[in-house]
């Protein structure tokens, strides 16, 4: 346990991408799976695929409603969080903690931000309330979403007004 902590901790002071030792649709979750429960007969890629479909329903379902809802098995709360970011002033009272416009930034040739006036301010993204998690050592975890699933949310606050207003800003 100590070796792996030691391990997070370097990777995370060297910014090291941290490999997947666990996936939830793994062969040997199948195996495990199989072994727990052996009258219920499915085979990898029917069990694989109802992993699959609940994972999609389950971020479906946030992205619908913005409810902070419970995972089973105490993993904890997840939501769509809406934040409006701290204004730090900087030399010049430019602001230095706004989001860098890199497309303007490189034709112009000077630090263009990224005001987000479309969201009047606000930046969305996907949160574990990891408070609410009941197993141990839960601080020694973290949550990032996939590519996909991040620019999905992207997609649903440039498409629609309506989800700007149905995200909350939840306490951390």
């Amino acid at each position: 346990m100590a070796l792996m902590v030691k391990r997070l901790i370097h990777q995370i002071k060297h910014k090291m991408r941290v490999p997947v030792e666990w996936r939830s649709a793994s062969r040997e979750n199948y195996k495990l799976f199989c072994k727990k429960y052996p009258h219920i007969k499915l085979s990898y890629t029917e069990w694989e695929n109802i992993i699959y479909q609940y994972n999609e329903s389950y971020k479906e379902y946030l992205l619908e409603t913005g409810n902070k809802e419970k995972l089973p098995l105490g993993l904890g709360d997840f939501s769509i969080i809406k934040k409006k970011r701290k204004r730090m002033t900087g030399k010049n009272d430019e602001y230095v903690n706004l989001p860098i416009d890199w497309q303007k930034t490189r034709e112009k040739g000077k630090l263009i931000y990224n005001f987000n006036y479309h969201t009047e301010g606000f930046f969305f993204g996907w949160q574990w309330f990891r408070k609410s998690a009941r197993f141990k050592h839960s601080n020694m975890w973290f949550f990032k979403p996939t590519r996909v699933t991040s620019r999905l949310l992207a997609h649903y606050i440039k498409v629609d007004n309506k989800y700007q207003h149905i995200y909350k800003e939840w306490a951390v």
